[in-house]
């Protein structure tokens, strides 16, 4: 006899289970993301050594070293 088998529906479930499962793969994932940014703003890639500096201009908040635009 040859094909498919039959058995029972697997069992769905329980939201223990579900975040026992997900939670692992979630906090690597979230902890990669995180790992590319930089949270505490420590790294700036403006010209001025002292980071970006915001200053209002025209209805925008750019900073006047690099122009980097902050708010439209």
């Amino acid at each position: 006899m040859s094909g498919f088998t039959r058995t029972r529906q697997p069992q769905p479930l329980t939201r223990a289970q579900a975040i026992a499962i997900l939670q692992p793969i979630a906090s690597e994932e979230i902890a990669a993301i995180l790992s590319q940014q930089d949270v505490f703003r420590l790294d700036h890639d403006c010209v001025n050594p002292a980071g970006h500096d915001a200053i209002a201009s025209c209805g925008d908040v750019v900073c006047p070293h690099c122009a980097k635009v902050f708010w439209r």
